[in-house]
């Protein structure tokens, strides 16, 4: 009965443009800082925690929006156009992952609680530059 009350935010496709490239370049910084380091190692293993922190980092940033990850219509578009931007050529194989790992995976699941906090703490000033996904890639252990 309460969800009769709510206003639903609307969130148009020039919107959803927006919120990608915002959230894409503050992903694209801390790649900067790793240099030559990527989500993958020479043998194309993939760090989970790394991929974890960024369904993290869009989860909290679509949440302080109005918007909810699970949607469907929401939550894996917007993920994919993100990682398209941020790892151009790999977004489906990353996407992928995720949809397998997400609530399985207890290092996905770990580092998606940092990168969701991470993105809290910097919208609310608490933070001045997330960098834990420059820390998952540099320390893949």
């Amino acid at each position: 009965m309460l969800r009769l009350f709510l206003k639903r935010r609307t969130f148009d496709e020039h919107k959803r443009e927006e919120f990608v490239a915002a959230i894409s370049a503050m992903l694209q910084v801390q790649l900067t800082a790793v240099g030559n380091h990527r989500v993958e190692d020479d043998l194309g293993n993939i760090n989970p925690k790394a991929l974890g922190y960024i369904y993290g980092f869009i989860d909290a940033a679509l949440r302080t929006i109005g918007q909810d990850m699970a949607n469907e219509s929401i939550g894996i578009p917007i993920t994919f156009h993100i990682l398209r931007l941020v790892f151009p050529g790999s977004e489906e194989k990353y996407l992928e992952f995720l949809t397998e790992c997400v609530g399985h995976d207890p290092n996905v699941t770990i580092a998606a609680m940092t990168g969701g906090q991470q993105y809290i703490d910097f919208n609310n000033g608490k933070l001045p530059v997330p960098m834990g996904l420059a820390r998952y890639i540099l320390n893949r252990d």
